[in-house]
């Protein structure tokens, strides 16, 4: 089976990949760890297993476990409105706590707006103003519609209903009870930025006439004055401040480590099982092109794998993409991360790692 995996990862690499980092488990066995590439272009350093990388809106995860730890531990009250936390917020008394995790919450989105400015720190609250002010609000409770803003204020409200910032409450009631050392939250924590592996970017000039939707092929992020079109690849790995993702996408790790997270969230480690089954059921349709998510909790997405159902988080972040996926059926818990993404999701190295974690999965299950 490794012998299959390292096979498939060379070839991931031979096809454009630049490096990639793969981890899996039956049940609760042993974690076993594949990597393939390098992480650093132009020394051309191997990816080994303990390096990190970012995991983008992989966050959301860790988050919304952490607000499930807030509520065991009675500092909130998940159906209530946010309004005792953000009094000034529009709308505030009608979205409830629930609904900045479950992407239902009606609030405006950023993630298209936020200028990629590598010398900016971002407060939390900027960010939240920054959504008020390029994105339009819609009444809370209706189709989910993927939001990041929801995530901003979840981080805040952590740091003001505990009193520690939203890196030392993770390391606190999620990375340290289940072991995970090779997990930080750059934006408000110090971490070994020397185990970060490069990130690459692939920027090619739109289609002169081409629609602009992301569907399409339109941009996703605001590169200009950052990085230039180019058809080969570009080094982004310090393009986005840590503080411009916080508590919707500033995490690093590395792919051990999310698969012992996951496979914490659902055999009980972490939760009691009222609380998993708010971040797991309840789930609503969503429909995001170039995604596999195909129903929505509350930091969880059911979405399709190797055609099976899978339980997880996807993210990107420039220059990144992750993944981490546990099925409940066969007890298997697979995370994957490389170092070369684009926003344009027509390009291999936005969607192409998707395939290869379908191939994995049906290595690793006739294993």
């Amino acid at each position: 089976m490794r012998e299959d995996l390292n096979r498939l990862l060379e070839t991931y690499r031979a096809e454009g990949a630049v490096g990639a980092s793969l981890a899996f488990a039956r049940g609760d066995g042993e974690v076993v760890a594949v990597t393939a590439g390098v992480s650093d272009k132009q020394l051309n350093l191997p990816v080994t297993p303990d390096q990190l990388f970012k995991i983008g809106s992989c966050t959301k995860t860790f988050v919304a476990a952490a607000l499930m730890k807030l509520a065991e531990d009675g500092k909130v009250d998940l159906g209530a409105p946010i309004s005792a936390w953000f009094p000034d917020l529009p709308r505030s008394g009608e979205v409830s706590v629930r609904q900045l995790i479950n992407h239902r919450g009606g609030l405006p989105e950023f993630e298209y707006d936020i200028p990629m400015d590598p010398s900016r720190t971002w407060t939390p609250a900027q960010l939240v103003e920054l959504a008020f002010n390029v994105g339009g609000q819609t009444a809370p409770g209706g189709p989910a519609v993927y939001n990041n803003t929801g995530y901003v204020l979840a981080g805040m409200l952590i740091e003001a209903a505990s009193g520690l910032s939203l890196g030392a409450y993770l390391r606190e009631k999620v990375l340290g009870p289940l072991g995970l050392e090779d997990t930080w939250s750059p934006a408000t924590e110090s971490f070994p930025s020397g185990r970060i592996v490069r990130g690459y970017y692939h920027r090619p000039k739109p289609v002169t006439g081409a629609s602009a939707t992301l569907a399409d092929g339109g941009e996703m992020w605001r590169m200009d004055g950052v990085l230039p079109y180019s058809d080969d690849l570009q080094d982004s790995s310090d393009s986005f401040p840590f503080s411009g993702a916080y508590g919707c996408g500033d995490m690093v790790s590395t792919p051990s480590d999310m698969v012992v997270f996951m496979r914490g969230l659902f055999d009980g480690s972490l939760l009691p099982a009222p609380l998993f089954r708010e971040m797991s059921e309840n789930r609503a349709e969503v429909s995001f092109p170039g995604t596999r998510m195909r129903e929505t909790g509350a930091g969880l997405f059911q979405s399709s794998y190797a055609d099976r159902p899978f339980f997880g988080h996807q993210g990107s972040i420039p220059g990144y993409v992750a993944v981490m996926q546990h099925e409940p059926r066969s007890g298997l818990t697979v995370a994957m991360a490389c170092n070369a993404g684009s926003g344009n999701r027509l390009s291999f190295y936005a969607s192409s790692m998707h395939t290869v974690f379908d191939q994995a999965i049906r290595i690793i299950l006739r294993g």
